[in-house]
């Protein structure tokens, strides 16, 4: 059973001065692409948004099948409102055969999915009996949780068209994977980007003392150690103020966290937010904070798109050395890095941003130059699109 959500009639898309941005001749040799995903909109996953958005501006035709209908209670992001692509969900049961046929009624010749467990899955299915292509992009806990069957995976990459991975750390860790499991497949490193037309240094003052930070209340963001560093930062006597953006089950570990510190003058838990309440509480940051971790399960960041905003809006960076972490924040160039779980380390880099303006202003100008080189959304999407109109045909269905 299939439900859409959005009409079908899609006006392109102008720029600020009017002018259309596809070339009629260009987007019709242009692939119809067909995303899957396991829930479409979702807060945390702005990436995925940003980059159909994108792929949308540069003349493709995006369609969106949906596992699951979004949450009720997450607040809604205002670029959902520029978005042309419709959105169907697809009943969970026999999904493969539904988006099948979904891909036949909408004439696409690709799937592509975001992560590379269940979405994945029924992508390589549907594709395989729609007689089209897939790919997928691997992210993190995806790939790195206990619970991901390594041989499944395999199989998939196996069968990719290419898989995508937001770093060079997740594509060796892909890449070793395949080979002991005697498997292959095109995996290709394409970073996550964001549109630097729309992220800008903020001209208004920074808030003096203001710490960020912004993620889901999971434990391998490591805010469980942000709370201890910032415990360190008071008895130093450092005058701070931590807010810390997101929802999630470690809530409640993390207030009492707060409270056995006595810390509620200096920490708090401000809940989730639209795109645009982040965006405008970084901009009045002296310093981002994602200590990231190794979960006990396996799980961890890959390329955290938060830390991009914050680099790209002019916020210096204090994260750890974790997976694709350090591939964005190079040491003592565009932020500070410390070693996970070291409470201390991390106190001494916000104590030592906070303490110091030319700091500051240093590594968030050699930030805003590596973004430009690296992570610049427009030049990431077109390179994805390239591989959309390049990818060859499926392989056979699983067990032929």
């Amino acid at each position: 059973m299939t439900t859409p959500h959005a009409p079908s009639v899609r006006p392109a898309r102008r720029g600020s001065d009017g002018s259309v941005h596809t070339n009629p001749c260009e987007a019709a040799s242009l692939p119809r692409v067909g995303y899957v995903l396991k829930r479409f909109p979702h807060l945390s996953q702005t990436f995925i948004l940003n980059e159909i958005l994108e792929l949308e501006r540069q003349g493709l035709t995006v369609e969106i099948a949906s596992l699951r209908p979004p949450r009720d209670d997450e607040p809604r992001h205002q670029r959902l409102a520029l978005l042309r692509a419709g959105i169907t969900y697809i009943d969970a049961c026999e999904a493969g055969a539904h988006i099948a046929d979904w891909a036949h009624r909408l004439n696409l010749q690709h799937l592509h999915a975001h992560f590379a467990t269940g979405a994945a899955d029924t992508a390589m299915r549907a594709a395989a009996l729609a007689g089209i292509p897939f790919s997928f992009t691997a992210h993190a806990r995806d790939i790195y949780h206990h619970s991901v069957d390594p041989q499944a995976l395999a199989e998939r990459m196996a069968r990719a068209s290419f898989v995508v991975t937001v770093s060079d750390y997740n594509r060796s860790h892909l890449e070793k994977l395949a080979a002991s499991r005697g498997s292959g497949g095109r995996i290709v490193r394409l970073y996550n980007g964001l549109d630097l037309d729309c992220f800008a240094p903020a001209e208004a003052a920074r808030e003096p003392g203001l710490v960020v930070a912004v993620g889901r209340l999971v434990a391998k963001k490591g805010f469980a150690d942000l709370i201890e560093a910032c415990a360190v930062l008071d008895r130093s006597g450092v005058e701070f103020h931590c807010l810390i953006i997101g929802e999630g089950p470690e809530r409640s570990a993390l207030e009492q966290s707060i409270s056995r510190h006595r810390l509620p003058h200096r920490v708090t838990l401000a809940g989730a937010m639209a795109q645009t309440g982040v965006v405008a509480a970084l901009g009045r940051a002296e310093l981002f904070a994602l200590p990231c971790i190794v979960g006990e399960d396996g799980d961890r960041d890959g390329l955290p798109t938060v830390i991009l905003e914050a680099m790209a809006l002019g916020t210096p960076v204090v994260s750890t050395r974790l997976a694709g972490i350090p591939e964005m924040v190079l040491q003592r160039r565009t932020g500070l890095l410390v070693n996970q779980g070291a409470v201390a380390e991390l106190a001494e880099a916000m104590a030592q941003l906070l303490g110091s303006a030319e700091l500051r202003a240093t590594l968030s100008r050699n930030a805003l130059a590596h973004m430009r080189q690296r992570f610049d959304l427009r030049r990431n999407a077109r390179r994805l699109g390239q591989w959309f109109q390049t990818a060859g045909r499926p392989a056979p269905p699983p067990g032929v």
